[in-house]
């Protein structure tokens, strides 16, 4: 490598080094949650539409940020709540759609098992992270004297995930809470690969399960 690719190289990768994610938080609440002393919280995910699913990290992501609620708010882990009701929340029983879950949760049979659990609110989780606008080039070539990589590659990152919060002890939904993040990923290569990833889905779970967090704080 001469000493102008270099000096490009050094001047190029602090431009890139930024990975910056933009989020966007919306909460429409039309009742405020009030949790009892004892009263349990689950969160389940879309897992049965191909396009909009939510994915179990982004679950178990979520689950981490919920840990901090006040001690006497019971957070039920999601298997264990689906193998409670098996086999209702099933990928070919459970509700595809938020709207579907206020009819599945007439069900008696449904009501009796979360009373059971003690379950009064079950946060339903639906979105998708996506990659999209992939632009650029890069080449790589090896030999036995070295070899090495030449180009730039981005691509814009979206994650978009939206909370329904349903009280089962009414039968209804409370309100929604979304959030969405963006931002663009860039790979620079001068001889070697620099990645500069835009983590859009953990951006987006830290901002919905903090807004969730104070929402059930709150009461």
């Amino acid at each position: 490598m001469n000493l102008n690719a270099i000096r490009f190289s050094l001047l190029l990768t602090p431009a890139l080094l930024c990975g910056c994610v933009t989020t966007t938080v919306e909460e429409f609440m039309t009742v405020a949650p009030i949790v009892g002393d004892g009263e349990a919280v689950v969160v389940l995910t879309n897992r049965q539409d191909a396009v909009v699913e939510a994915e179990k990290s982004f679950t178990e992501c979520l689950y981490s940020r919920l840990q901090p609620l006040k001690k006497d708010i019971v957070l039920i882990d999601e298997e264990q709540f689906k193998d409670a009701l098996f086999p209702w929340f099933e990928p070919r029983l459970a509700p595809s759609r938020p709207e579907a879950v206020s009819l599945l949760l007439e069900d008696p049979r449904i009501a009796g098992k979360t009373e059971e659990l003690g379950v009064r609110y079950l946060i339903w989780i639906h979105g998708e992270s996506a990659v999209v606008n992939k632009q650029g080039n890069m080449t790589c070539s090896f030999s036995a004297a070295g070899g090495g990589c030449f180009g730039v590659l981005s691509w814009d990152n979206n994650s978009d995930y939206e909370a329904t919060i349903w009280d089962l002890q009414e039968s209804r939904s409370l309100g929604v809470i979304s959030s969405e993040a963006t931002g663009t990923s860039v790979v620079t290569a001068i001889v070697v690969p620099i990645p500069v990833l835009a983590r859009t889905k953990s951006a987006s779970c830290k901002s919905l399960g903090d807004q969730l967090r104070n929402v059930l704080s709150s009461s």
